[in-house]
This record gives C-alpha cells, structure tokens and sequence, in this order.
C-alpha cells in the first residue's frame, strides 16, 4: 500500500467523521461562546472605559487573534489520537499506507477546523445582527460582509503599504493561502513531534520567525516584488519542509513512550 488509494482515503475520512463528529461540535460550541463571551466583555468595558482606554484590550482581544489561534491550537491537536494508547493502536492498525493516513489526516483536519472556525465566525456575526432587524436597513449585507472571512487584515494592509498596486484580487487569495500555510505546517509538525503542548513550543518559534522576517523587509533594500517573490520561495520551501519531517514524526511516533518527544 505505498501508493495513495480513493478506496482507504474515503474509508479513513469516514472513520474521522464517525469518530470526531461530536468533537468539532463541541468545538464549535466553544468557539461560538468565546466569541459571544468576548462581545459581553466589550459591552460592559465600553460603559466603563474610554475607546483609548481600550485600545490595549482591542489589540489583543482581536478576532483574528482568537480565529487564528483557535485554528492553529487544533492544528497541533489533531493527532492527539497518539496520545492514548487505545486510540494510537487503532489510528496506526487501519488498513492503509502510512503516507496515506497521514495525508488523508493533516488535509481533513485542516480543512475541517477551517470551515469550523469560519462557520462560528459567521454564526456569531449574525447572532450580534439581530438587533438590527428592528431597523429600516436590511442587515443581509453586514451579516455576510467580507470582515466575516480572516484575512481582510492582510488585505488592508497592502493596500496601507501600497503594495496593493502589485496584487490583483487572484494573487492577494493566493498570498494569503500561501502565508497561511507555513504556521499550518509548524504547528503540525510541533504537535506530533512534541507528546504534549506541542502548541507551546511553536508559538515562540513563529514570533522568533516573524521578527526576523520583519526586520529583513525594514532593513533591505530590494524591490516590493523581490521582496514578495522571496517570500514565497521560502514560505513555500519551509512549509514543505515541515510537512516531511511532521509525516517522518509519524512515521516514527512511538505508541507508549514517557519522553518528551514521540521519536
């Protein structure tokens, strides 16, 4: 079984979804709470503080903040099967390639928390539209606005820039994907090579790479598209990078291990 089969990819989604279903509601759920609790929170700081009072609170209780990092949390999680030795028996015992599970699994998971994430983001978008029913102004437009969808952020930030000039609406898609991928990437790899919290040990890692990334953009003297086109180069080249070592991670994980890593 060293080739991709249809047959075991389709019978391993299904067994995902039998398996998990009741799990990504309660995900679902929760998200959906954060976000209600985060809008109960700001209802009654903006009766007790001033809006640049709040500018702190606002920056860090941002909803690409909480999206993201909701996202990438699961990210890390989603072989947290290998963590019980009942469920890493059954994970590693289904009849399929070791390439084929682990593809089959980081592609459901990813896409599956996304559309999880983005249906709680939409879900309270139009819960906190209600009041605006009562209004003259048929609120279908704000409940669907683009804000609804992450990323926007990015958006407007090249348009700040002036970089905006450079990307058609095709490429700023494919610009956000491709940035999207690399924290997708370290975040999995961090959650299977780490036994527990693999999140933890990522998060620093991807502020350190910022950072750097940050300074080199302030400090060279390259072209915007240069600049851009080196992005992508090691964007894609990293997050390729990790990807092999998170699948040579699995490949390895050992199902009773009382070290630190699954090696």
């Amino acid at each position: 079984m060293k080739n991709l089969s249809s047959t075991n990819i389709w019978q391993l989604v299904r067994y995902y979804w039998r398996t998990e279903k009741k799990l990504y509601l309660r995900l679902y759920l929760g998200l959906v709470a954060i976000y209600l609790f985060k809008t109960v929170l700001f209802f009654f700081f903006g009766r007790i503080f001033s809006i640049e009072e709040m500018g702190g609170i606002l920056l860090v209780l941002n909803n690409e903040w909480i999206f993201w990092g909701f996202i990438l949390i699961c990210t890390s999680r989603m072989f947290a099967v290998l963590e019980k030795k009942p469920t890493a028996i059954t994970l590693l015992a289904l009849p399929a390639s070791n390439m084929t599970k682990f593809l089959t699994r980081v592609v459901y998971a990813t896409i599956g928390i996304y559309l999880l994430a983005l249906a709680a983001r939409l879900t309270v978008n139009v819960i906190n539209s209600i009041p605006l029913f009562f209004d003259d102004n048929w609120p279908l437009e704000y409940i669907l606005r683009y804000q609804i969808f992450p990323g926007h952020w990015v958006i407007a930030g090249l348009d700040i820039s002036g970089l905006g000039a450079i990307f058609n609406g095709l490429s700023v898609i494919v610009f956000v994907m491709i940035l999207a991928l690399w924290p997708w990437s370290l975040f999995t790899l961090f959650g299977l090579l780490f036994r527990r919290h693999g999140w933890l040990w990522a998060i620093p890692v991807l502020f350190v790479c910022i950072s750097i990334f940050a300074i080199f953009v302030r400090v060279s003297n390259l072209s915007d598209e240069a600049i851009m086109s080196i992005t992508f180069g090691i964007i894609l080249t990293l997050s390729l990078l990790n990807y092999w070592l998170a699948y040579r991670c699995f490949c390895h994980a050992q199902i009773i291990s009382n070290k630190l890593t699954r090696l």
